[in-house]
């Protein structure tokens, strides 16, 4: 025989032995565990191996009981079989298994004639697949599988993005008639009945199915520096080479990928993608969308804070050109602006244009905000009043010709009468002034003396001579004017002129006239020097009426004069000897009676009187350094005007207002608060000249001084309350209000010494 022949009848032999055995212990059993013989079955010998003792299982239509009975001893499981296990199954299986392989092939036989194990303790049910369902069976849990058995097992399989109701109808045509699919939507899961075989391919599915979803959501994300076009194309191009990358790794399959679109109205993009990509696109955009240096050439805006956009331009444009020496190729050695340099005032936003480099704008900026300052102004209050020429009216100037100016100082100067003492006078500051003789100007220093009255200010002496006869007040200007401005003041009338007289066609006469100014004008442009001292650049003109002519025509005589003036902040300057005439010409008659011819002078009377006057123009001048000068000036003019009374003694000894004094420590608190220092320090110092010992404003004047880093002057503030309070300079105040505030001055005191006594050790 040939040794396959051989092979054959030996499992033959081994295979009628085993059911012998078999059949002898059925007979033992309480029930029958097969109910034929199997015609065929061979099982070799068991051989050790590396991977443990190996076998081979041959059965040909074997009952499924003996089948059971003989994995059982090989295994040494224990087995429980339903009455509705039965059949014969038949297995060929050349190749030599180990035990575990063994078992199986056990459960895929059972598997493959519907039925299945189920574990209870320490016993293996075997039933039909369809009731194993509703078994106790093994749960697992997550998307990995054990080893891929046809073993029934429960398997919980979380879902990251995808709805479990849409995985169920999907995987529900890939399971058996007997699996299981429950979708779980509140905890995202699926719960899978089926064997472990299955359902490691199952997960495979799932694996694949369960992504980022693909709904797109629009945005508009807006750019501030980067172009939108720019941009845009680059974000395009990662995106369609990572949809490539994409479409390689899943096989050439299309792969949707983001689309930005720029939109250059509003320097946007809008983006349509995922939600994932979007915030993917919101930070690449975030790390492009950066300030870069400009290049040269671009085109800066500046907005003036304080000058005007028109005469900035103007001085910028003046500035030199820079420009090669002549006969040489090298470039000059001081800095200035190329001609390619262009500067454009824009009115309606008070702004600058400039189109310049980078480093000329620089150069360019830098003298803009040293001339964008906050102008001084110059508070102007004039008073222009005729008197009697008759009137003794002796305004006591204190002449200080013939002495040299010092424009740096602000010493006063001045004095003069007519064109020869004008002459002696080196401190007026203008050629060939035009003063005609008759003319007198001077300086009055504190207080303006009016024969042996000393007035305080132009107010006082309005009030003093508005109800003389023979002081006749023209007008009492009042103008603020920026520094380095001309303020105009004019006051008078408008008298017609005969232009011509005709006949029309219709022999009519006619007469056309023609208005002209008959005024008193004075023209003031105020220069402030660095020492506080004003400079005055004076013009007046005095038009006057001298009479009528036959025609009808207003005869005027003109008078003017310029000149310019030094004086310090609040001294007056006063300007005489503009003398002119008065023709009154009163005709009183009885009615009817006064008419008659020649009898009639009895009863009129006729009378020409003629009267010169002397025009006095009074100019005092305050300089406004800050809003609070401007609140305080408003303040004292308000007190003069109301404390006036007559005569002046009252006016002389005027008491502070405590209501002023409060409103500009309240403007000072508000400043403090905004962090505003040098604006509230403003306030308060004003408050402090129009009460010189309030303890309020000096101990914010002292805070002040603690958060600007000086300490010197914190203590002196914070002594002279404690000062003031123990010698009664502080009127008002009582005991009970003065005790805080001392207090807190010492606290102050002991502060700042402090630092001082600190600031001494580092320096040592």
């Amino acid at each position: 025989m040939t040794p396959l022949s051989d092979r054959k009848l030996m499992f033959k032999l081994i295979s009628f032995f085993t059911g012998l055995v078999l059949l002898t212990g059925a007979a033992l059993l309480p029930s029958p565990l097969w109910s034929q013989e199997p015609s065929s079955s061979s099982v070799s010998d068991k051989k050790e191996g590396k991977g443990g003792k190996y076998i081979t299982i041959d059965f040909d239509n074997v009952d499924i009981h003996l089948f059971i009975k003989y994995i059982s001893e090989l295994t040494g499981k224990n087995f429980v079989i339903d009455k509705a296990v039965q059949g014969n199954v038949s297995i060929i299986s050349p190749t030599k298994i180990t035990e575990e392989q063994a078992y199986k092939v056990f459960e895929s036989v059972l598997e493959v004639h519907g039925f299945t194990t189920v574990t209870a303790g320490p016993v293996i049910k075997i039933l039909p697949s369809a009731r194993a369902r509703s078994q106790n069976l093994e749960m697992v849990q997550g998307k990995t599988t054990q080893d891929p058995d046809d073993k029934v097992v429960t398997q919980l399989v979380p879902l990251k993005y995808s709805s479990p109701e849409d995985l169920k109808k999907i995987l529900t045509p890939l399971v058996s008639q007997t699996s299981v699919i429950i979708a779980h939507t509140p905890s995202g899961m699926l719960i899978i009945t089926e064997t472990q075989a299955n359902i490691h391919k199952l997960l495979g599915i799932i694996k694949v199915l369960d992504v980022e979803s693909r709904e797109d959501e629009i945005a508009v994300i807006p750019l501030h520096n980067a172009s939108t076009d720019a941009l845009a194309k680059i974000l395009n191009t990662v995106y369609q080479r990572s949809a490539a990358s994409q479409r390689a790794a899943a096989g050439g399959q299309d792969s949707e990928t983001a689309k930005i679109v720029p939109y250059d109205r509003v320097n946007a993009l809008v983006v349509l993608a995922s939600t994932g990509e979007m915030s993917r696109i919101r930070s690449l955009v975030k790390l492009l969308d950066t300030e870069v240096a400009r290049p040269e050439g671009n085109i800066h805006v500046y907005y003036l804070q304080h000058a005007t956009a028109v005469e900035m331009a103007k001085v910028l444009n003046a500035l030199p050109e820079q420009q090669p020496q002549k006969g040489t190729q090298e470039k000059p050695k001081t800095a200035a602006i190329s001609t390619d340099v262009q500067i454009m005032a824009d009115e309606e936003t008070n702004a600058l244009l400039i189109t310049a480099s980078r480093d000329e704008y620089a150069v360019l900026e830098s003298v803009i905000k040293q001339l964008d300052i906050p102008r001084r102004m110059v508070y102007l209050e004039a008073l222009i009043m005729e008197v009697d020429a008759d009137k003794t009216f002796d305004v006591g100037v204190q002449w200080a010709g013939a002495g040299a100016f010092d424009d740096t100082t602000g010493q006063l100067v001045t004095g003069f009468s007519g064109s020869e003492g004008f002459n002696l006078l080196e401190g007026i500051s203008v050629e060939n002034p035009a003063l005609p003789a008759g003319f007198s100007i001077g300086v009055l220093k504190q207080g303006i003396q009016i024969g042996d009255v000393v007035f305080p200010n132009i107010a006082a002496i309005l009030k003093a001579y508005k109800t003389d006869s023979d002081v006749n007040i023209i007008t009492t200007p009042q103008v603020l004017t920026m520094d380095n401005k001309k303020a105009e003041i004019s006051v008078g009338q408008n008298v017609p002129y005969i232009t011509s007289q005709n006949t029309s066609v219709n022999n009519q006469d006619y007469t056309q006239y023609e208005y002209r100014d008959v005024a008193t004008k004075l023209s003031i442009m105020p220069h402030i020097n660095r020492a506080d001292a004003l400079r005055l650049e004076i013009e007046t003109e005095v038009t006057r009426i001298k009479g009528t002519a036959e025609s009808g025509t207003p005869t005027t005589f003109k008078r003017t004069a310029s000149t310019t003036v030094v004086l310090n902040n609040n001294d007056t300057v006063v300007i005489g000897g503009i003398i002119g005439s008065d023709y009154d010409d009163t005709e009183w008659k009885i009615p009817l009676l006064g008419d008659i011819p020649v009898l009639g002078w009895l009863f009129k009377t006729h009378n020409m009187n003629s009267r010169k006057t002397n025009m006095f123009i009074f100019i005092t001048p305050r300089i406004i350094k800050n809003p609070a000068d401007l609140i305080a000036a408003t303040m004292e003019k308000e007190d003069t005007m109301e404390a006036l009374q007559p005569g002046v003694k009252q006016h002389t000894n005027k008491k502070p207002n405590p209501e002023h004094t409060l409103n500009l420590l309240d403007r000072g608190y508000y400043k403090l608060q905004e962090n505003r220092i040098d604006e509230a320090m403003d306030y308060f110092q004003a408050a402090l000249k129009i009460d010189p010992h309030n303890p309020y404003a000096l101990f914010n004047i002292g805070a002040v001084y603690e958060i600007k880093s000086d300490p010197a002057n914190a203590l002196k503030t914070y002594e002279r309350i404690i000062a003031d309070g123990g010698s009664g300079k502080q009127p008002g105040f009582t005991p009970q209000q003065h005790a805080p505030l001392i207090n807190q001055a010492q606290a102050g005191v002991k502060r700042v010494s402090g630092i001082m006594e600190q600031q001494h050790n580092q320096s040592e």
